[in-house]
């Protein structure tokens, strides 16, 4: 419940208010994407409710409810959509409580049913990750190479396509991460695959240190749009109707987690903040995730002990 504020209520155009929303995250140094994300949802909103006719001060909860209707009742937003979009929106308005330009009142995010994410079976990872024909476009190879490496490390999209030459450290198999949505520095090692793969592609396209690793015959980086139709065009040539370069991630920390049941390592790979937003990802993948207070020293400390004494029996028989 939030505390409801004492002191009057200020009021400024809706619109006005926004630019100060987003002049705060930018001074807080909130990544492009998710100054993006807020501009896209919270202009849906401001439209829907005709904003330029209102001040802050003639918001409350009715607006937002608005809101929610008219996205459930557009046919091609699906419930996790408006559930996103309300996201950003109810941290504008949250804003505007804290900063007093509205009235507290409690905002709750529309109820949705969680489905269970589909990733890349076992036969279209085998299919994707064959190479290519030798006469292929660069495009294609180029795409090749992108979805090897996305497969291999789980990496964001906008982690991957803001790596250069220079962080690529064969002779250690290390990638260093100079971008995430942490705006921690990462560092991942690859196998000797995925290694030899960038290797080759590094010396086919003539990349200097400085370069991109995924960019333009002109050497300027590769868009989001551009990557993300190459793929989509690639896997369809496969035969495969999955196109998401994020079901990639998901599919290498659901295999991942498969293979090690190590959560924690899964946590540094994927770069999250919290072992809990690791472990929410998994439910997601309809994973049921181990008990993280499995591991017990003291019982570990007990069989070692047995087994001291075990070894002290045999040599005393």
């Amino acid at each position: 419940m939030r505390r409801r504020k004492i002191m009057e209520v200020k009021s400024i155009k809706v619109e006005e208010a926004f630019k100060l929303f987003l002049e705060e995250h930018k001074a807080r140094n909130t990544s492009s994407n998710t100054l993006d994300t807020y501009t896209l949802h919270i202009n849906a909103f401001m439209q829907a409710i005709d904003a330029q006719w209102l001040s802050t001060a003639m918001l409350d909860k009715s607006h937002y409810n608005y809101f929610i209707t008219e996205m459930q009742e557009d046919d091609n937003k699906k419930d996790t959509t408006v559930a996103s979009y309300c996201r950003s929106v109810r941290a504008f308005l949250y804003w505007l409580m804290d900063n007093n330009y509205m009235e507290s009142e409690p905002l709750k995010i529309p109820k949705y049913d969680k489905t269970i994410k589909v990733t890349y079976t076992a036969e279209e990872i085998t299919t994707l990750l064959a190479k290519p024909q030798k006469d292929c476009s660069e495009v294609t190879y180029q795409t090749w190479v992108f979805i090897n490496l996305i497969m291999a490390t789980g990496l964001r999209l906008s982690s991957a396509l803001s790596l250069k030459v220079s962080d690529f450290v064969k002779r250690e198999q290390l990638l260093y991460i100079q971008k995430t949505k942490q705006r921690k520095g990462q560092q991942i090692y690859l196998n000797d695959e995925v290694c030899n793969i960038l290797n080759k592609y590094i010396s086919l396209f003539d990349l200097e240190l400085t370069d991109y690793i995924f960019c333009t015959a002109n050497k300027t980086p590769l868009r989001r749009r551009t990557i993300e139709d190459n793929v989509a065009t690639y896997n369809r040539s496969k035969g495969i109707n999955k196109t998401s370069i994020h079901l990639m991630r998901h599919t290498f920390a659901k295999n991942y987690y498969l293979q090690t049941k190590d959560i924690y390592s899964l946590q540094q790979l994927l770069g999250h903040s919290t072992i809990s937003t690791t472990e929410n990802y998994l439910r997601d993948l309809g994973l049921t995730v181990s008990n993280s207070t499995a591991y017990n020293p003291q019982k570990q400390f007990v069989q070692q002990q047995q087994q001291t004494s075990k070894r002290r029996s045999r040599k005393m028989q």
